[in-house]
């Protein structure tokens, strides 16, 4: 089936409200749902050829619908899990610099910790967490050289990273000095 203009103009018309109620139960944002049920109508557009396999219209959306929801509200969790990750390695950093004695904390000292709790990573941790940091390839890069998701990545890298503070906590103000060992990119 050959999907026209005024069909489509139809489909839409017929579904769009609708389909931003349903939305708007689960998202927060009116904006964040009319944006995920036009995402759905621009996918349909630039995919017609699947038209001609829909039987049931309201179980098709309604279950893409879903989907886009699910997906949108696992990334927003993604994202806070981020943003506390940060503040809590902030709030770390404070912590750890009102303890700091620069006697205390001689830089040979502590890029071996450093190298030592590397070592001591899981190796996919570590595998990961050096491909990122010193071969600075991207979690996407990784992913494809390792043939696991990004997902998969990403939290590999947040598990190595705690680690990584959790061992290294009495130098945390000094580790954005090792720009030999981290080619210029703050580890922590």
């Amino acid at each position: 089936m050959t999907i026209y203009p005024e069909n489509y103009t139809t489909l839409y018309q017929s579904y769009f409200a609708r389909m931003v109620r349903f939305a708007s139960v689960y998202i927060e944002s009116r904006q964040d749902a009319e944006n995920l049920v036009q995402d759905i109508f621009l996918h349909l557009w630039e995919h017609q050829d699947m038209w001609e396999n829909v039987k049931e219209w309201d179980a098709f959306l309604f279950t893409l619908l879903k989907n886009r929801c699910l997906n949108f509200l696992k990334h927003e969790a993604v994202l806070r899990r981020v943003d506390d990750e940060q503040e809590m390695s902030r709030q770390l950093n404070i912590k750890a610099l009102e303890r700091f004695e620069e006697a205390d904390a001689p830089l040979p000292e502590m890029e071996e910790a450093l190298r030592k709790a590397i070592g001591r990573l899981p190796v996919r941790c570590r595998e990961i967490l050096l491909l990122n940091k010193i071969e600075r390839l991207k979690y996407k890069e990784i992913a494809q050289r390792l043939q696991i998701s990004v997902n998969t990545v990403e939290n590999q890298m947040g598990i190595a990273l705690k680690k990584l503070r959790d061992e290294l906590k009495n130098y945390l103000p000094l580790l954005a000095f090792l720009h030999d060992f981290l080619g210029g990119d703050p580890l922590l």
